[in-house]
């Protein structure tokens, strides 16, 4: 009889690796589908970069108009908002001139772009009359007395205006509401 604590021989145990790793084949799956994917990034690489470049004019004009509402109320002086189409660039500015911000459609308007007339947008901005007549809904104002080619806002408020906005082969009608700057009546 053995008394005492019974010995465990260590190196009589097996111990079972096993041994875990990718096959060739899945190997080659995996670069295959990688090729692919690159293959389709690479390709789509030059939309991205142009894309990245270009901001819809209407997302543009509405930054604009938010900014010459802020400018106006915090300086309390008169701000104005235009439309440079040879930059394709709507500028808030101040009374004596001087740009207070810059919204620019392209980031770099190369000649590329200059020379394809489509590709910059033409902007005129109307100043909405008051309206009269029986049913209320006309003015007395012709067109040409109402076109603007500035914007005023004073302490933080415009003049009623609509701004037509024509690119890409779509024209465009928004109206500002003359205190927030936000737009009343979307796309038609």
């Amino acid at each position: 009889m053995v008394i005492g604590i019974p010995e465990i021989e260590l190196t009589s145990l097996k111990r079972v690796k096993s041994i875990q790793a990718f096959s060739l084949i899945e190997i080659l799956l995996v670069l295959a589908l990688l090729s692919v994917l690159a293959g389709v990034v690479a390709g789509n690489l030059g939309a991205f970069i142009k894309g990245a470049n270009y901001e819809p004019p209407q997302r543009v004009l509405k930054k604009a108009v938010l900014d010459a509402v802020y400018f106006s109320s915090e300086r309390k002086r008169a701000t104005f908002l235009s439309y440079d189409e040879e930059n394709a660039t709507f500028l808030v500015s101040d009374s004596m001139g001087g740009t207070l911000a810059e919204h620019r459609v392209y980031q770099d308007l190369g000649d590329e772009i200059k020379q394809d007339g489509a590709n910059i947008p033409k902007v005129s901005f109307l100043a909405v009359g008051p309206l009269s007549g029986v049913d209320g809904d006309d003015s007395k104002y012709d067109e040409d007395e109402l076109l603007l080619q500035r914007i005023p806002f004073h302490s933080g408020s415009s003049i009623p205006f609509q701004a037509t906005l024509e690119f890409g082969g779509q024209e465009t009608e928004m109206y500002f509401d003359p205190f927030s700057g936000y737009v009343l009546k979307g796309e038609e």
